[in-house]
């Protein structure tokens, strides 16, 4: 049926955030055309972005990607959300916001992340569906072109290129923020480094180069990719390398960074527990918890919570059995949704899924995990009130202030600060008077509230003594 069906253009009506020159695909016939089609709340579409730029880089000379960008909620249905996404995830390749699905289901396309190959004449040859199908893709590529040449058909013209970069600021898209008694850190991912600025903004250490890459080292020597989950214990700062799939260490009198667990590979583990951490794969894991010395992670990419004995080394699944759905139950038999945030409040650890924005607690003694405020793998309600009628929008970032007993909660797509409290169980939008643009990172120090207002690229402080929100100057 596939082979079937030939494009002579996209519609006219796409609108392309990150370039003003409109592809033509007449213009790229002799290549082979990736349609990819994907959304900017899916961990599993970010992960195939990564999978996509190995290709562009192995197939510079005859593959063309283009983007088609189909919302899953209505926050994410505008061009500058979408061109904000773009950014985040350094694409390179013209990306379209298809805010009405058209070519979606022109093609019957049916879940993210999808790719759609067309050959050099323009005809739909292969649709994959999901992530992790890298060599799949990569072989059919190969096969198109090795045709393409034998017909005289190929052209090695370079592919279109697009961008529309973020405005030059001291940070880029940061995210998490933890707080030790003289310091913040702070996840600037979209620079690929991690912060340690004083309360008054002025940046102390550096860790990680900038550039992206994998490599231990000391300070601003190491290289981190996309960092975002921190947390802090004794002396360390514990960071969920996102974009490397690896958890790293800080040694903070030092600045010494060395990786504990993970061998870079974005992959399913093969076991459930592993006593060399350091070769398991992992999956994008965006947050870390500590307590004793346990290292909780939020493993995004698996939909599960795992567990790093940090006095025996070892790396073991803790619940979630793998499914993207929201199951309360005990351990293996529960399931989570993208698990993006951890806060833990004495033996019960909290979590927010994204994926159905939902607010989740867990038992650490017996793993036993309840919802709170249940949401869907489409829900995207805005609404206050006690916990199981209050809705969110994929909620990103959350800090347990156990002085005021309650969850601070960035709830990100919603662009509110929301706040739950612990014997109430009720939620409730705390109105900052500020345009909030995606924050993805809160933590409370020194009397204040300290937001990551992430898709503005800046940090914000809410004094809670006096109500002033202020933006903190980050200087060197």
């Amino acid at each position: 049926m596939s082979g079937e069906i030939y494009l002579a253009e996209l519609p006219r009506e796409l609108s392309w955030v990150n370039t003003d020159e409109r592809p033509e695909l007449s213009e790229l016939r002799g290549k082979v055309v990736l349609l990819n089609f994907w959304c900017g709340s899916s961990i599993a579409c970010a992960q195939q972005a990564q999978e996509i730029r190995h290709m562009e880089a192995r197939f510079h000379d005859g593959l063309a990607v283009l983007g088609l960008h189909t919302p899953k909620h209505p926050a994410e249905s505008e061009d500058e959300t979408v061109l904000k996404y773009a950014n985040f995830w350094h694409l390179r390749h013209p990306v379209a916001n298809d805010r009405e699905w058209m070519v979606w289901r022109m093609l019957g396309i049916e879940s993210w992340p999808t790719s759609a190959l067309l050959d050099h004449d323009g005809k739909l040859v292969a649709i994959y569906a999901g992530e992790g199908r890298r060599n799949e893709i990569e072989a059919k590529i190969h096969e198109i072109l090795e045709q393409a040449a034998q017909a005289d058909r190929r052209s090695y013209e370079p592919a279109p290129v697009a961008r529309k970069p973020e405005p030059r600021t001291a940070l880029r898209f940061p995210t998490r923020i933890v707080a030790s008694q003289t310091h913040l850190y702070i996840a600037d991912t979209g620079f690929n480094r991690v912060l340690e600025v004083g309360f008054d903004g002025r940046i102390d250490r550096q860790f990680g180069s900038g550039n992206p890459g994998h490599w231990d080292a000391r300070g601003a020597d190491a290289g981190f990719r996309d960092p975002v989950g921190l947390a802090i214990w004794k002396d360390y700062l514990f960071i969920a390398d996102t974009g490397n799939h690896t958890i790293r260490r800080v040694r903070l009198v030092s600045g010494d960074i060395e990786t504990l667990a993970g061998n870079g590979q974005c992959d399913r583990p093969s076991a459930t527990e592993f006593t060399q951490p350091k070769l398991a794969p992992m999956a994008s894991p965006t947050d870390v918890a500590t307590i004793n010395d346990r290292l909780y992670i939020a493993m995004t990419g698996l939909h599960q919570i795992w567990q790093l004995d940090l006095g025996r080394n070892v790396l073991s699944l803790f619940a979630g059995n793998g499914r993207e759905e929201s199951l309360d139950g005990n351990g293996s038999f529960s399931s989570f949704a993208q698990p993006t945030a951890l806060a833990l409040v004495s033996d019960t650890m909290y979590v927010l899924d994204a994926a159905t924005s939902s607010l989740r607690s867990m038992r650490l003694y017996d793993g036993r995990v309840n919802t709170l405020v249940p949401g869907g793998l489409f829900s995207d309600g805005n609404s206050d009130g006690p916990a199981s009628a209050a809705r969110m929008c994929y909620p990103t970032a959350m800090h347990a202030d156990l002085q005021r007993g309650v969850l601070w909660i960035a709830d990100t797509l919603n662009h509110k600060l929301r706040v739950y409290g612990l014997t109430k169980n009720e939620l409730k939008t705390l109105n900052v008077n500020y345009k909030l643009q995606s924050p993805s990172g809160v933590c409370v120090a020194q009397g204040a509230v300290w937001i990551a207002n992430t898709a503005a690229h800046e940090i914000l402080k809410l004094d809670l003594k006096t109500g002033r929100l202020a933006r903190l100057p980050i200087t060197t």
